[in-house]
């Protein structure tokens, strides 16, 4: 009996897995941790818009929970105001001490009202607003080119974080007491985005005083990312850009890189990338505004989507398959998604996604349509046999 049923199982299994039209073998080296696969853009491709017929079997035909998650920038932050206090000047530079309502922190976010300036702040910590030594946390540039459209910054993130209660700031350089104007603290926190790059060639031209970007993929793949990469040569520059999904206008940023010096001070900043929500267009056009500059020596522009990962548990397996490709298959429904914890990074591996292939035992599914959604033929020859009926019918009585 229990022959009979093992066998029956396994029938089911492999009728199962008949459904879908496309599968690739996938390899674990370590069966006894948690793993990981990476969809490509060949499997968004080919699988259902929602990933629900994703399937991932064992060699030997057992089904295998799975959970999705997508690999996003994790941010942790918690702003909150910080009061400024005894603000005035010491030596010909502005000094306030900030009162901090926060446990731990390593960000400083200051309110300036300063235009065009370059300025160092020296941070120091203390306990006790009145203590006469501080402990100094570092100088960081603070700067505003407002002038020349290339942007400022007025953050500050520490090198460690920091429990001190109390925070004096000391600026030199252009910015007056009354000019501060409030100050929040966080402790920021971020696990950074993992991207899969798109095979998506881009073509570059020029037009007129724009330079223009132009590149296809499939309408199924998530564009979440746009690098765009330019000669180091290429500084201190700030254009305003405009991304197009299918000709419809989705975004308007800029693309800039400072790297200059101002008043002994090594100023840098740099912003390449072009992050939309999730766009799925077949056709993208990137253009950029250069004014009366001469364009922009562009070395690549690469569109990358998010990287999904397909957590399973190999239990000691090594062999997997994972089946993709049926319209009709339900979202599956697995325990482990509902418990899932992913492991620390040294502690997953990610498995070996081999090539794609046609399921070489694909079978359509059974036509579960009515029969007279499946036979609408049908349907005519009964209804005018059903008219010629009743009209014989008539003219035999029309007759009498």
């Amino acid at each position: 009996m229990r022959t009979l049923f093992i066998a029956l199982l396994f029938a089911a299994t492999a009728a199962a897995q008949t459904h879908f039209h496309h599968v690739r073998p996938a390899t674990v080296t370590d069966p006894a941790r948690q793993s990981y696969i990476v969809l490509d853009e060949t499997i968004f491709t080919r699988a259902r818009a929602d990933l629900g017929d994703i399937r991932l079997y064992t060699d030997s035909g057992r089904e295998v929970p799975y959970v999705l998650r997508t690999q996003r920038a994790v941010r942790y932050s918690n702003w909150a105001p910080a009061r400024v206090l005894n603000k005035g000047t010491v030596n010909g530079e502005t000094r306030f001490t900030l009162d901090v309502s926060v446990p731990e922190y390593d960000c400083i976010d200051l309110d300036l009202a300063t235009k065009d300036f370059v300025a160092r702040a020296t941070v120091e910590g203390a306990d006790d607003p009145a203590a006469k030594e501080w402990n100094n946390l570092g100088s960081h540039s603070l700067y505003d080119f407002s002038k020349e459209k290339l942007g400022g910054n007025d953050n500050i993130r520490l090198k460690a974080p920091a429990r001190y209660r109390y925070l004096r700031i000391t600026i030199s350089g252009g910015v007056t007491p009354d000019d501060v104007h409030a100050a929040n603290i966080a402790n920021f926190q971020e696990d950074k985005a993992r991207y899969v790059a798109l095979s998506a060639p881009a073509r570059i031209g020029q037009r007129g005083n724009h330079t223009e970007v132009k590149w296809e993929t499939s309408e199924k793949i998530p564009v979440e990312r746009i690098a765009v990469e330019v000669d180091p040569a290429d500084v201190n520059f700030s254009r305003d850009a405009t991304l197009f999904c299918d000709e419809r206008r989705v975004t308007d940023t800029d693309l800039s890189r400072v790297k200059l010096v101002r008043k002994g001070r090594q100023i840098e900043s740099e912003s390449l990338a072009i992050e939309p929500y999730g766009l799925q267009c077949k056709s993208y056009r990137l253009d950029i505004f250069n004014g009366d500059n001469p364009p922009l020596r562009i070395l690549s522009v690469k569109p990358l989507m998010l990287e999904r990962r397909l957590y399973f548990e190999p239990k000691g397996e090594t062999a997997f398959k994972l089946y993709y490709g049926d319209e009709k298959a339900g979202a599956p429904i697995y325990d482990y998604a509902k418990f899932f914890e992913p492991a620390d990074a040294g502690q997953m591996v990610q498995a070996e996604l081999k090539a794609e292939m046609r399921n070489p035992n694909f079978a359509e599914r059974p036509d579960d349509r009515p029969f007279t959604e499946r036979y609408p033929e049908l349907m005519w020859v009964a209804m005018i046999l059903a008219v010629g009926l009743l009209g014989a019918w008539a003219l035999k009585g029309f007759k009498n």
